[in-house]
């Protein structure tokens, strides 16, 4: 097997994920990385995920090259390999000989390799929708606010943000903040693909 360790470069920028997940950060390669990790982290199918797992020797053109995967996720019980690349390296010849060389490998070693192009990952309005309720994982610990809206939402069924802000009496932007905070944590649930979050959006339990 192969591990590869990630250091700064002068030549290549380094990103950070703080993952509530995994607890950590994680440090990625690639902006197009960084991203995915929004879909990781949100995923209730996806236990678990890691940045740079062990890889393996593959043959090609008759030598035997090292590969790393970008990620190994757990996602319903079953570990796989995902390598993310932008769609037009990914449509390359080379990249795709080398490609089916690695997911044959993989296959050998009993896991499967699939490949995760931009297009899939920078996807709106969800991947905005991701980033956001990031931004309000950790924000604040459990408050009266918290208790109050999870109790509304559980009594009232789905309701948007602006009717919670009409049933509590708080300011809307704290009221959207602390909803988003609880979507995050998976305390409530919304549509993160039909519209941008905001006030108008639906929430339930």
């Amino acid at each position: 097997m192969y591990r590869r360790k990630l250091g700064y470069s002068r030549v290549k920028n380094l990103f950070r994920f703080a993952s509530p997940k995994m607890g950590r950060v994680l440090t990625l390669e690639s902006s197009l990385e960084f991203d995915a990790c929004f879909h990781f982290e949100y995923s209730p199918e996806i236990e678990h995920f890691e940045v740079q797992p062990e890889g393996f020797y593959y043959s090609f053109n008759g030598r035997s090259c090292p590969y790393t995967p970008d990620f190994a996720v757990v996602e319903r019980g079953m570990r796989r390999f995902i390598e993310v690349k932008p769609q037009r390296k990914a449509l390359r010849s080379e990249f795709r000989s080398r490609f089916h060389a690695k997911q044959i490998q993989a296959k050998a070693l009993g896991i499967s390799l699939v490949l995760v192009t931009d297009r899939q990952i920078r996807v709106n309005p969800i991947l905005n929708n991701l980033k956001l309720l990031h931004r309000y994982s950790g924000f604040q610990s459990a408050t009266p606010l918290h208790l109050i809206l999870l109790k509304l939402v559980k009594y009232l069924g789905i309701i948007s943000v602006v009717d919670l802000v009409s049933e509590c009496g708080e300011e809307p932007g704290l009221v959207l903040a602390t909803t988003l905070a609880l979507v995050a944590k998976g305390q409530l649930t919304t549509d993160l693909v039909g519209a941008e979050l905001g006030l108008d959006t639906r929430v339930w339990s």
